[in-house]
């Protein structure tokens, strides 16, 4: 058989193998390892040193491994073989004619890309050719990923790996060092479940960018270690892009607001936009528009929020004086919302539709907000915050400070919502149910405790304003919905109290076994139902 066959057969049978790997304890996968394993086994009859040199790599497949493991084992047969990775997985390299500048001083910013265990040399070679054309500092490639000396990417880099320093590090972890060392924030570029929209996102101004595998994404501790996670939001069925795209994407958007912040700070004087533009970013732990708080003044969860203000503003002088006060008034934007109602059910009081500037809907003609929240701290152009009942990623337009002798109206009447207070019911939690919330928080899921306080306590059975409906488990009444969580709760009426008796899994046997993972979460669902010893729904 011909090195040429038996590479084929190799790659061919590991291709098999990883798709089969999702369900690695099945007989097929199984015997097709033990094949994989024999073909590499039998490569010291090789005429190619290269190939036959692999024969001792097969000690690194077992039946325990995991997919990332198989897909970087499969990376030697790949570029031995000469084609680097699929079609669609890399930048098809184009020739085009260029405008090359050669005696062109590059214009540098403190901006470093680090790549962990990209397979594709294609991809490197974009990634170090869309780095020298938009001045980056210089770029880092760790794990397995193709150097520039490689062939396929100094082809595809097109000779800029002459003019961008570039270093190969061999561990993750020492690149982090180095850069946090030399004054970098770690932003990584990931659609991770905290992520933040790249259009909101406030690039710091020294920003090493991590860039993972094309298919895996970034390993779990690496993206642990970073201070931003930065999303780009997509509009189609795909939910990712090409790395070498996206991170064309990340490198464009960090310079133009650079641009604009440099425009901004040379500016004589602070002029007024000629329309209403958003001063910063508020950062929260709630996402979603089912999250927000009820009045976030009386909320009893003490979460910090931040608000990170544009630079180049001179807002540093804007907040001098600030910290002595207690409350501060929030101007901002309901930015889920795409248009306005006349009329809205509140999701307190009787079902019965208010006129919307009788209620604080966010259904506004104008969908602007105001809170009143706890001022905590001030640290350069970051407030932190509590009490409050704004979304992640809201666009705050102006901040004001509360005066007690000009806002409060202790004695003022409140129209329709008078008595609502006493028409609350009482939420008790078993204890099966706050351990398993307790355990829930520690795994990040942190939002859920406060979500079922503020929907049970008002209404707890409407299911026409709220993820409600008959449970159809034995012992309780009603399920509310929180996300892919479900409760199960008891609803005594005359006594106008809750009972929390579960917290279960929202995903069947059947959903958790499948592949798909569109919320980042069915990892956590497997350890939630292992260490409590139950099924899923």
């Amino acid at each position: 058989m011909t090195d040429q066959k038996r590479l084929l057969q190799i790659l061919e049978t590991g291709h098999k193998l990883e798709r089969l790997w999702s369900e690695p304890s099945s007989p097929e996968a199984q015997s097709t390892l033990q094949e994989l394993i024999a073909m590499i086994k039998d490569l010291d009859s090789a005429q190619s040193p290269n190939l036959a040199r692999l024969k001792s790599s097969s000690i690194h497949l077992s039946p325990t491994m995991t997919s990332r493991h198989l897909a970087g084992f499969l990376v030697a047969f790949e570029r031995l073989k000469g084609q680097a990775l699929r079609d669609d997985e890399f930048m098809p390299l184009v020739e085009v004619a260029t405008n090359d500048q050669p005696e062109k001083e590059r214009v540098v910013a403190p901006f470093i890309a680090i790549a962990e265990n990209l397979r594709s040399a294609f991809n490197v070679g974009a990634i170090l050719r869309t780095s020298e054309a938009f001045g980056a500092e210089k770029v880092w490639l760790t794990g397995y990923t193709p150097l520039p000396t490689d062939e396929k990417t100094a082809r595809t880099a097109m000779g800029t790996a002459d003019h961008i320093p570039w270093e190969e590090i061999p561990k993750m972890s020492d690149a982090l060092n180095r850069a946090r060392a030399e004054g970098y924030k770690i932003v990584a570029l990931e659609t991770a479940e905290r992520a933040q929209e790249i259009g909101a996102f406030q690039w710091p101004e020294k920003t090493a960018l991590l860039l993972g595998n094309e298919r895996f994404g970034l390993d779990a501790e690496t993206l642990s270690q970073a201070d931003h996670i930065v999303r780009i939001p997509l509009h189609g069925r795909k939910n990712s892009l090409n790395v070498g795209i996206a991170y064309g994407i990340a490198i464009a958007n960090y310079r133009e607001q650079q641009a604009r912040q440099a425009v901004t700070a040379a500016a004589p004087t602070a002029a007024l936009p000629k329309e209403l533009s958003p001063i910063g970013i508020f950062r929260s732990p709630a996402r979603f528009p089912y999250e927000a708080r009820r009045q976030g003044s009386i909320s009893q969860n003490s979460d910090v929020g931040t608000i990170e203000l544009e630079g180049g503003r001179m807002f540093e002088q804007a907040l001098d004086s600030l910290h002595g006060f207690e409350k501060i008034w929030l101007i901002y934007r309901f930015h889920h919302n795409e248009n306005w109602k006349p009329m809205v059910m509140p999701p307190r009081g009787p079902r019965t539709k208010r006129g919307v500037f009788a209620t604080r809907s966010p259904y506004r003609p104008n969908p602007l907000g105001l809170s009143c929240v706890d001022l905590v701290g001030i640290e350069g152009r970051k407030i932190f915050v509590r009490g409050f009942d704004l979304l992640d990623e809201t666009p705050i337009y102006d901040i004001k400070p509360y005066l007690p002798y000009a806002d409060a109206f202790p004695k003022a009447h409140g129209g329709w919502t008078e008595g609502l207070d006493q028409a609350a019911f009482s939420v008790q939690l078993s204890s099966p149910a706050q351990e398993k919330l307790s355990w829930l928080e520690g795994a990040g899921v942190s939002q859920f405790r406060e979500f079922l306080l503020s929907q049970l306590e008002n209404d707890p059975l409407d299911e026409e304003r709220k993820r409600v409906r008959r449970a159809d488990e034995p012992g309780a009444s009603h399920e509310l919905s929180y996300r892919t969580w479900r409760a199960l709760f008891d609803c005594d009426e005359a006594t106008r109290e809750v009972r929390v008796l579960e917290i279960a899994s929202g995903y069947s046997p059947d959903e958790l076994s499948a592949i798909e993972d569109p919320y980042r979460d069915k990892a956590t669902h497997r350890l939630f139902l292992r260490k409590f010893k139950t099924l899923a729904l």
